[in-house]
């Protein structure tokens, strides 16, 4: 059995779907990737990479468990909460995503550690709906994630082009059925 460990925020747990272990990306992924793999969902709601945000994924059970768990594939989809503006600072955001990206990597198993960059950001209204900023997601965490991907060698999946149109998200950041769907598929492809 492959284990795979999806680690992020709420567009990993799937807030705001009505039936997220159902619906949820890792919740589809498992269907796709069959009995061969055990998937599990250590999404966090508002979870940040960096340590001192205002919901650090790294004091969260989640992680601790996914560390536990010692899986053979790591999904990290972590960044759309750095956007807000109190938790958003470059280097503090590279230092600590790098981090949370070794401890996966230093684990027993040796997993194949994959860095998604998460969805697009839409404004909804004009506005950054959650305090998440758009800009800060394509001209800050975007660019920082690739660049850790490239130096550390490891796969990088980008989710900017899934979908282009916040029609797929009921509040311009978490995706609905038809967008987990699409998330679930482009990663399921790069896999």
């Amino acid at each position: 059995m492959i284990k795979v460990a999806c680690i992020g925020d709420s567009i990993t747990c799937g807030f705001t779907l009505l039936n997220p272990r159902r619906d949820s990306y890792p919740s589809l992924l498992q269907k796709m990737l069959g009995d061969g793999y055990e998937v599990r969902n250590f999404g966090v709601l508002d979870a940040a990479a960096r340590f001192d945000a205002d919901t650090p994924y790294v004091r969260k059970k989640a992680y601790t468990k996914s560390l536990d768990w010692n899986p053979d594939i790591v999904l990290i989809m972590l960044g759309s909460n750095d956007t807000k503006r109190r938790n958003w600072d470059p280097e503090i955001f590279r230092r600590d995503y790098r981090k949370i990206v070794s401890s996966y990597m230093e684990l027993p198993s040796r997993p194949r550690v994959c860095l998604i960059a998460p969805i697009k950001i839409f404004r909804v209204w004009g506005i950054p709906l959650m305090g998440l900023y758009p800009e800060t997601m394509e001209e800050g965490v975007r660019p920082a994630i690739h660049e850790i991907s490239a130096d550390l060698g490891l796969q990088w999946i980008d989710l900017k082009e899934v979908f282009n149109a916040s029609s797929y998200c009921i509040d311009g950041v978490h995706p609905q059925r038809k967008g987990t769907q699409m998330i679930a598929e482009y990663i399921f492809k790069e896999l």
